[in-house]
């Protein structure tokens, strides 16, 4: 009776926080909100059945990436002490609800996919197939290289340009700079964010012999190129938004940019989870900063509850890292 009385707690972890960090639920949600890049570009057209459900498919199709990756990598996860209590693969108690996750993500985001569209559909299963593709053997784009750096391009793109054809349709002549740069800075960051992954995991990777690109090119080379691909991220960012007039978020880059440099560079990986918060403010500051109605406000209060807890992931991490 005793061991039953304390499994189950072990099982859903201690919160519902800690239990979205092992799923990665929260990165799977900041994936999903590269939608909303359609869906304030096109004038904010309202919420409906079909645009919840848009984001409903993107999600699922976003959790699936990330439990399938887990799944294959249980066996090389279990040698990592991190990654295996992170990996619910990796232990006896949890793999049901490691496979209760992926299946139903799978089949959750193929649903919802159907609700909305055809084409909508199409991209999703787009994603699945990417999603499996970069874990699973034999293809195993994680491990060839350059293409586990091409993928995070492939996958993003592709959530990007589902969010603009649902609201465009073909007519992509609507798509004007503002959507080019903005879809810069998603794709920047998101190569940084995998590099950084890679080079956090680089001990482990060399134990697995696992052949991504930072194992090819080594630690050091990994770091330049890394360190590099940030500056210019913050460069690119902090002159599009000047060029656009965003006089609201350049102060937020500069912030950011700033906790980088004081920061000790071996820990900073976690600084870029604030560009999740100023790159939504991009957003807001270009196409709701003059609009008055009771649509506007229910958005803005959504979006500040969504700064405030990215805001907060952020700074739980940099604590537990003793960065601050």
């Amino acid at each position: 009776m005793t061991h039953s009385r304390y499994t189950l707690p072990y099982l859903y972890g201690r919160s519902v926080i800690q239990l979205m960090f092992k799923l990665r639920l929260n990165y799977a949600l900041v994936s999903s909100t590269l939608l909303l890049g359609g869906f304030f570009s096109n004038n904010l057209v309202g919420f409906d059945g079909k645009y919840i459900a848009l984001m409903l498919g993107f999600f699922f199709a976003n959790v699936f990436g990330f439990v399938v990756n887990d799944f294959f990598d249980a066996l090389s996860d279990r040698k990592d002490d991190e990654k295996k209590v992170r990996n619910l693969f990796c232990s006896s108690k949890t793999r049901l609800l490691g496979k209760v996750m992926l299946y139903a993500s799978l089949g959750l985001s193929l649903f919802f996919g159907g609700i909305v569209s055809y084409p909508v559909l199409l991209f999703i299963v787009l994603l699945n197939i990417l999603a499996f593709s970069y874990s699973a053997p034999p293809i195993k784009l994680r491990d060839r290289l350059y293409w586990d750096w091409i993928f995070v391009f492939l996958w993003k793109g592709v959530i990007i340009f589902a969010g603009y054809y649902h609201f465009f349709g073909i007519n992509m002549s609507a798509i004007n700079p503002f959507m080019y740069g903005t879809m810069g800075i998603v794709l920047l960051v998101s190569l940084v964010s995998q590099i950084s992954n890679q080079i956090r995991d680089f001990e482990v990777d060399k134990k697995t012999n696992s052949n991504n690109t930072v194992q090819y090119l080594g630690f050091k080379t990994a770091l330049v190129i890394k360190r590099t691909s940030l500056v210019i991220f913050y460069a690119f960012s902090l002159i599009f938004c000047f060029l656009l007039g965003l006089y609201i978020t350049i102060p937020l880059i500069l912030l950011n940019f700033s906790l980088y440099i004081f920061i000790n560079p071996g820990r900073y990986r976690y600084i870029v989870e604030y560009a999740n918060i100023w790159i939504i403010v991009i957003l807001l500051e270009r196409f709701m900063i003059h609009l008055n109605s009771w649509f506007i406000a229910i958005i803005w209060t959504v979006a500040v509850i969504w700064i405030i807890a990215m805001g907060r992931i952020a700074l739980m991490r940099m604590k537990r890292l003793k960065l601050l």
